[in-house]
């Protein structure tokens, strides 16, 4: 009898919760067709544009507000990507524009390395010395994706997107272009490099997986990126349009592999690439303008059925060969939902709005990316709440049990890849001048490194040399070296965009020979791209660290002075230097006073 009755509340249980996913379903699919029912040509056209949106504070009649309205009022845009911000700023920017639109905005972040946008505070001479040194300012500051390959873990994936994704949405940041699904194959990709979980696609997928998993966990829209796969380049496609000779076997054994897992783990977006691929779309167009590579093989072959959105629009892979109202049409007819940020977007909007009027595009083909979005837009519960509260920003962003776990990451991550005489730990007695290289001037890097060696040394001196440094400076530095029993070189330089390959000026490698020939020791860390170790002629220690960020410094401190352990294993291979998999194991130390 009793089992009767239990099996009767199970599913009197059951019923109850099938009733309210069904009702929960419905009042979604309400809204998304009434407010597509109630949308006039130009608002549906509109959706289908991101636009760039710079969320520092301004005053409403400032030009920077007033082109945001513009873009709301007249072209009724479907979101905005943050292009500058500091977390307090997006929120009020962003509800202050939500209010402003008809239909509730996707607010959109390239949130690679988390919520970044940060105002640090430090010291200034003759402020008061009880005040805290450095204060981040944004979000919890996290690794490149490179770093977490170097881990091994799929948890710190799932975590860097879990808190990523509760940060931002904290700010009113709905909608992450990450994460990067490329497969990292070529050592001189000027785009990817560290942003690329590693070059073995297996191992990319099972840390894109667990991110997509961990992102939307916290109700941030995931994008995996850039489809077809922009791993294996030599150019900048923000400079020039790549020609890959890949065919489709490739492609499905290398590239598709974290896309198709990504897909698995139900992400809500895939970004396209400006690439183009001649045996798979004879015409040489970019992926992002080729229905071959996105209707046939993403939507079909790969079933996906989430949003398609562009790359930037503004840049050369696209520009060079298309106007901005062709490059938008081009796209859409190819399948894309969502065109991010046009070179021109009046032009852009205009000839969309063309094309749907002259039959072009059809309107059917018009509701289907319309309803995509209006869909997104329900998933992260813009049908019932535009707006965020900034009194709980300061209680979610930044938080201590956040900060814990990223300092793990940067840990785990640090990979030491050679030791020779056993440099690594330091002795407690030595002087070391640590010297940092990097692209522009930067008066504050290194800071962290030397605070945390100095804790474990007899003395710890910084110096600081950029690629524009003079041979004076260079030859001054140098004759300091004198006075330290080792070097530690950190070289601050990693890829960028519209900066094509790394090169070090000829002062510097000058320098790097110099030290080289001589006979103190040297320990060299790449602070960012870590094919940097395999053109440096010097090193009886060497590690990577996959970025140069505060706690970067911090994790790779504690390394060399053996207060923590060293577990990092390389996730690419370095041309003639070390392989993937490659890395030292290396215990918390007894050190030697010596």
């Amino acid at each position: 009898m009793k089992l009767v009755k239990f099996r009767r509340i199970v599913t009197l249980t059951c019923a109850l919760v099938l009733v309210g996913i069904m009702n929960t379903r419905g009042q979604q699919s309400t809204w998304v067709d009434s407010t597509l029912a109630s949308m006039t040509l130009e608002e549906k056209v509109g959706q289908l544009f991101v636009a760039d949106l710079v969320a520092v504070f301004s005053n409403r009649e400032s030009p920077n507000f007033q082109l945001a309205l513009e873009w709301v009022r007249k072209y009724h845009v479907g979101g905005f990507v943050l292009a500058g911000g500091i977390v307090t700023d997006i929120a009020l920017m962003t509800n202050a524009l939500q209010r402003e639109s008809k239909i509730p905005l996707l607010i959109n972040g390239d949130l690679e390395g988390g919520l970044w946008f940060n105002h640090p505070y430090r010291w200034q001479r003759g402020r008061a010395p009880e005040l805290p040194k450095f204060i981040g300012g944004g979000g919890t500051s996290l690794p490149s994706l490179m770093a977490i390959g170097a881990t091994g873990n799929p948890r710190y994936a799932y975590e860097f997107g879990r808190i990523t994704g509760e940060e931002a949405r904290a700010v009113g940041i709905h909608w992450t272009n990450s994460p990067v699904a490329d497969v990292n194959i070529n050592p001189n990709n000027p785009i990817i490099n560290t942003r690329s979980f590693g070059e073995d696609p297996t191992e990319v997928a099972r840390m894109v997986e667990a991110y997509v998993r961990g992102v939307q966990s916290a109700g941030l829209m995931a994008t995996v990126k850039h489809f077809p796969g922009h791993g294996d380049t030599q150019e900048d496609t923000h400079m020039k349009l790549p020609l890959l000779p890949f065919d489709r076997a490739r492609l499905d054994s290398v590239e598709f592999v974290p896309f198709e897992a990504g897909i698995k783990a139900g992400v809500k977006s895939v970004m396209t690439a400006h690439i183009a691929l001649p045996k798979v779309d004879p015409v040489k167009r970019p992926s992002t303008l080729s229905p071959v590579i996105i209707t046939e093989i993403l939507r079909g072959s790969l079933g996906f059925n989430g949003i398609v959105v562009t790359d930037g629009m503004t840049m050369q892979g696209v520009t060079d060969n298309n106007t901005p109202d062709e490059a938008a049409v081009k796209a859409i007819e190819a399948g894309v939902d969502v065109v991010l940020v046009p070179e021109d977007f009046a032009k852009a909007y205009d000839g969309v709005l063309r094309a749907v009027k002259s039959g072009r595009i059809s309107s059917q083909r018009l509701d289907q990316s319309v309803r995509h979005l209006l869909e997104a837009k329900m998933w992260v519960g813009l049908g019932q709440q535009r707006l965020v509260n900034i009194e709980e920003i300061s209680n979610i962003v930044a938080s201590p049990k956040a900060e814990v776990i990223a300092d793990s990451m940067f840990r785990d991550a640090v990979t030491l890849l050679r030791n020779e005489g056993h440099v690594v730990p330091l002795k407690k007695k030595a002087r070391v001048h640590i010297v940092s290289i990097t692209d522009e001037p930067d008066f504050i890097v290194g800071e962290a490194l030397g605070e945390v060696v100095q804790s474990g040394i007899q003395s710890a001196t910084i110096s600081r040399l950029w690629n524009g440094s003079s041979k004076e400076t260079i030859d001054q530095i140098t004759t300091q070296l004198r006075n330290a029993d080792m070097v530690v070189l950190g070289v601050y330089v990693s890829i960028g965009a519209w900066k094509g390959e790394n090169k070090f000026s000829a002062d510097l490698q000058a320098f790097f020979k110099k030290l080289s020939r001589s006979k103190k020791p040297v320990i060299t860390i790449a602070f960012g791209d870590p094919y940097v170790l395999g053109r440096m002629p010097l090193g009886d220690g060497m590690i990577a660290a996959y970025a140069g960020l505060r706690k970067s410094e911090e994790a790779v401190g504690r390394a060399l002075i053996g207060t923590a352990e060293v577990l990092g294993r390389l996730p690419v291979t370095i041309p003639g230097k070390f392989k993937r998999g490659d890395g030292i194991h290396l215990m918390p130390a007894q050190r030697s006073g010596k």
